[in-house]
């Protein structure tokens, strides 16, 4: 078999991601589709807009042929973390053979020569800096003349973090990088759209933008998520994270991933004087702590994971969604020992209760009672 991983959010599937898969059933003529999905959190930390199992179906609806949840401790993490879960979940499965991602055209040709930089990136590591800076220091080390805008790139860091986690899970499984289409940023809708775009038309009502970013399939799913009022509300835990703070320590603090370099005093030290989490971060956000480490730091704090919790490579999968057909990957990878776990409330284990706490609190932020996240049953399709 040839089968194709691809590592995402689709908050929500959009135009995009309709034409990556298109490209990898037409040009790599894969004979499945595997897709891993960040579950109640997005990778920059805030909540996501759509439930995770909302965001399988979208995915199944559009061609993908089994939907995995990453687990939170890595779907809620820095470029090199959340790389390592995607990547760690289909190295496991054993039979994986590609893995397509996004990059901005410009960077294609620098992936390789940029993934080499690793040796570099360890020791900028070592020597206590952060992720952001350590991998700057070494792509421009590596690759000397290059501009800086190109190391900046979201999906060119993802994209070369991925290979590097490849390279030291010492995987079979071939990149297949293809040019992303539209920008990661843009806030407009255009043909080809950013999920960010998709959501800021959500949520101005401008649904004729959003039939316009998206394939039909998702605006039915899309319609069907807002009637039922099961959208995440951007500023719903503002209070509980408040709250949480009001009652922590600074030592406490110190063990949570993201946090360190004595961002725990600033953490609480804002924490004293502003009503609302977007207020609290532009308060602690500094060219030493970007927003995004602030916000992931904030909600591992409120799901409560240490850094101790977290393993090398994820140890298991959420099983979100399958199409009926793809009976013959299935039975494939039922004999790879990963496990792919359908009923969390039959399993224990710390990284799993933080998955479920992290859908738990979504659930509470879409108006939703905690259990919702253990009501939800595998997507078959």
């Amino acid at each position: 078999m040839r089968v194709c991983g691809i590592i995402a959010e689709y908050d929500p599937f959009h135009n995009g991601h309709a034409w990556q898969i298109s490209r990898v059933k037409q040009t790599l003529r894969a004979d499945y589709i595997v897709c891993v999905i960040s579950c109640g959190f997005s990778q920059r930390g805030s909540a996501a807009f759509f439930s995770t199992h909302t965001r399988a179906r979208m995915a199944l609806s559009a061609g993908a042929d089994l939907v995995l949840g990453m687990p939170y401790a890595f779907g809620t993490a820095q470029a090199n973390r959340f790389a390592m879960g995607g990547v760690g979940i289909l190295h496991q499965l054993q039979v994986i053979t590609h893995l397509c991602f996004g990059v901005e055209e410009q960077s294609l040709p620098l992936l390789s020569q940029a993934a080499d930089a690793d040796p570099l990136l360890t020791g900028k590591l070592k020597e206590g800096k952060s992720l952001a800076r350590s991998l700057g220091e070494a792509l421009s080390e590596a690759l000397p003349g290059t501009s800086p805008a190109v190391f900046k790139a979201p999906n060119f860091i993802l994209g070369v973090c991925y290979l590097q986690a490849l390279s030291s899970l010492h995987s079979a499984i071939q990149p297949w990088p293809v040019p992303r289409q539209g920008s990661y940023h843009a806030s407009g809708i255009q043909p080809l759209p950013s999920a960010t775009a998709v959501r800021g038309a959500l949520s101005r009502g401008d649904w004729a933008g959003v039939e316009a970013s998206v394939p039909a399939t998702t605006l039915a799913i899309i319609r069907e998520a807002a009637m039922k009022g099961l959208l995440h509300k951007e500023d719903a835990l503002d209070s509980l994270l408040l709250g949480q703070l009001m009652t922590i320590s600074p030592g406490q603090m110190r063990d949570t991933p993201e946090i360190s370099e004595g961002l725990e005093n600033r953490i609480l030290a804002c924490s004293r004087s502003v009503s609302s989490r977007r207020e609290l971060i532009e308060c602690i956000k500094t060219k030493r702590y970007p927003y995004t480490r602030i916000s992931r730091a904030l909600t591992n704090l409120m799901v409560g994971i240490r850094q101790d919790d977290i393993p090398p490579v994820p140890p298991y999968a959420r099983l979100l969604g399958f199409r009926r057909d793809a009976a013959p990957l299935l039975k494939a990878i039922g004999q790879s020992g990963l496990p792919l776990i359908s009923r969390p409330a039959k399993h224990n284990g710390t990284m799993l209760a933080s998955d479920m706490l992290s859908e738990q609190l979504w659930a509470i932020g879409a108006g939703l009672s905690p259990d919702t996240a253990y009501r939800e049953q595998v997507i078959i399709q």
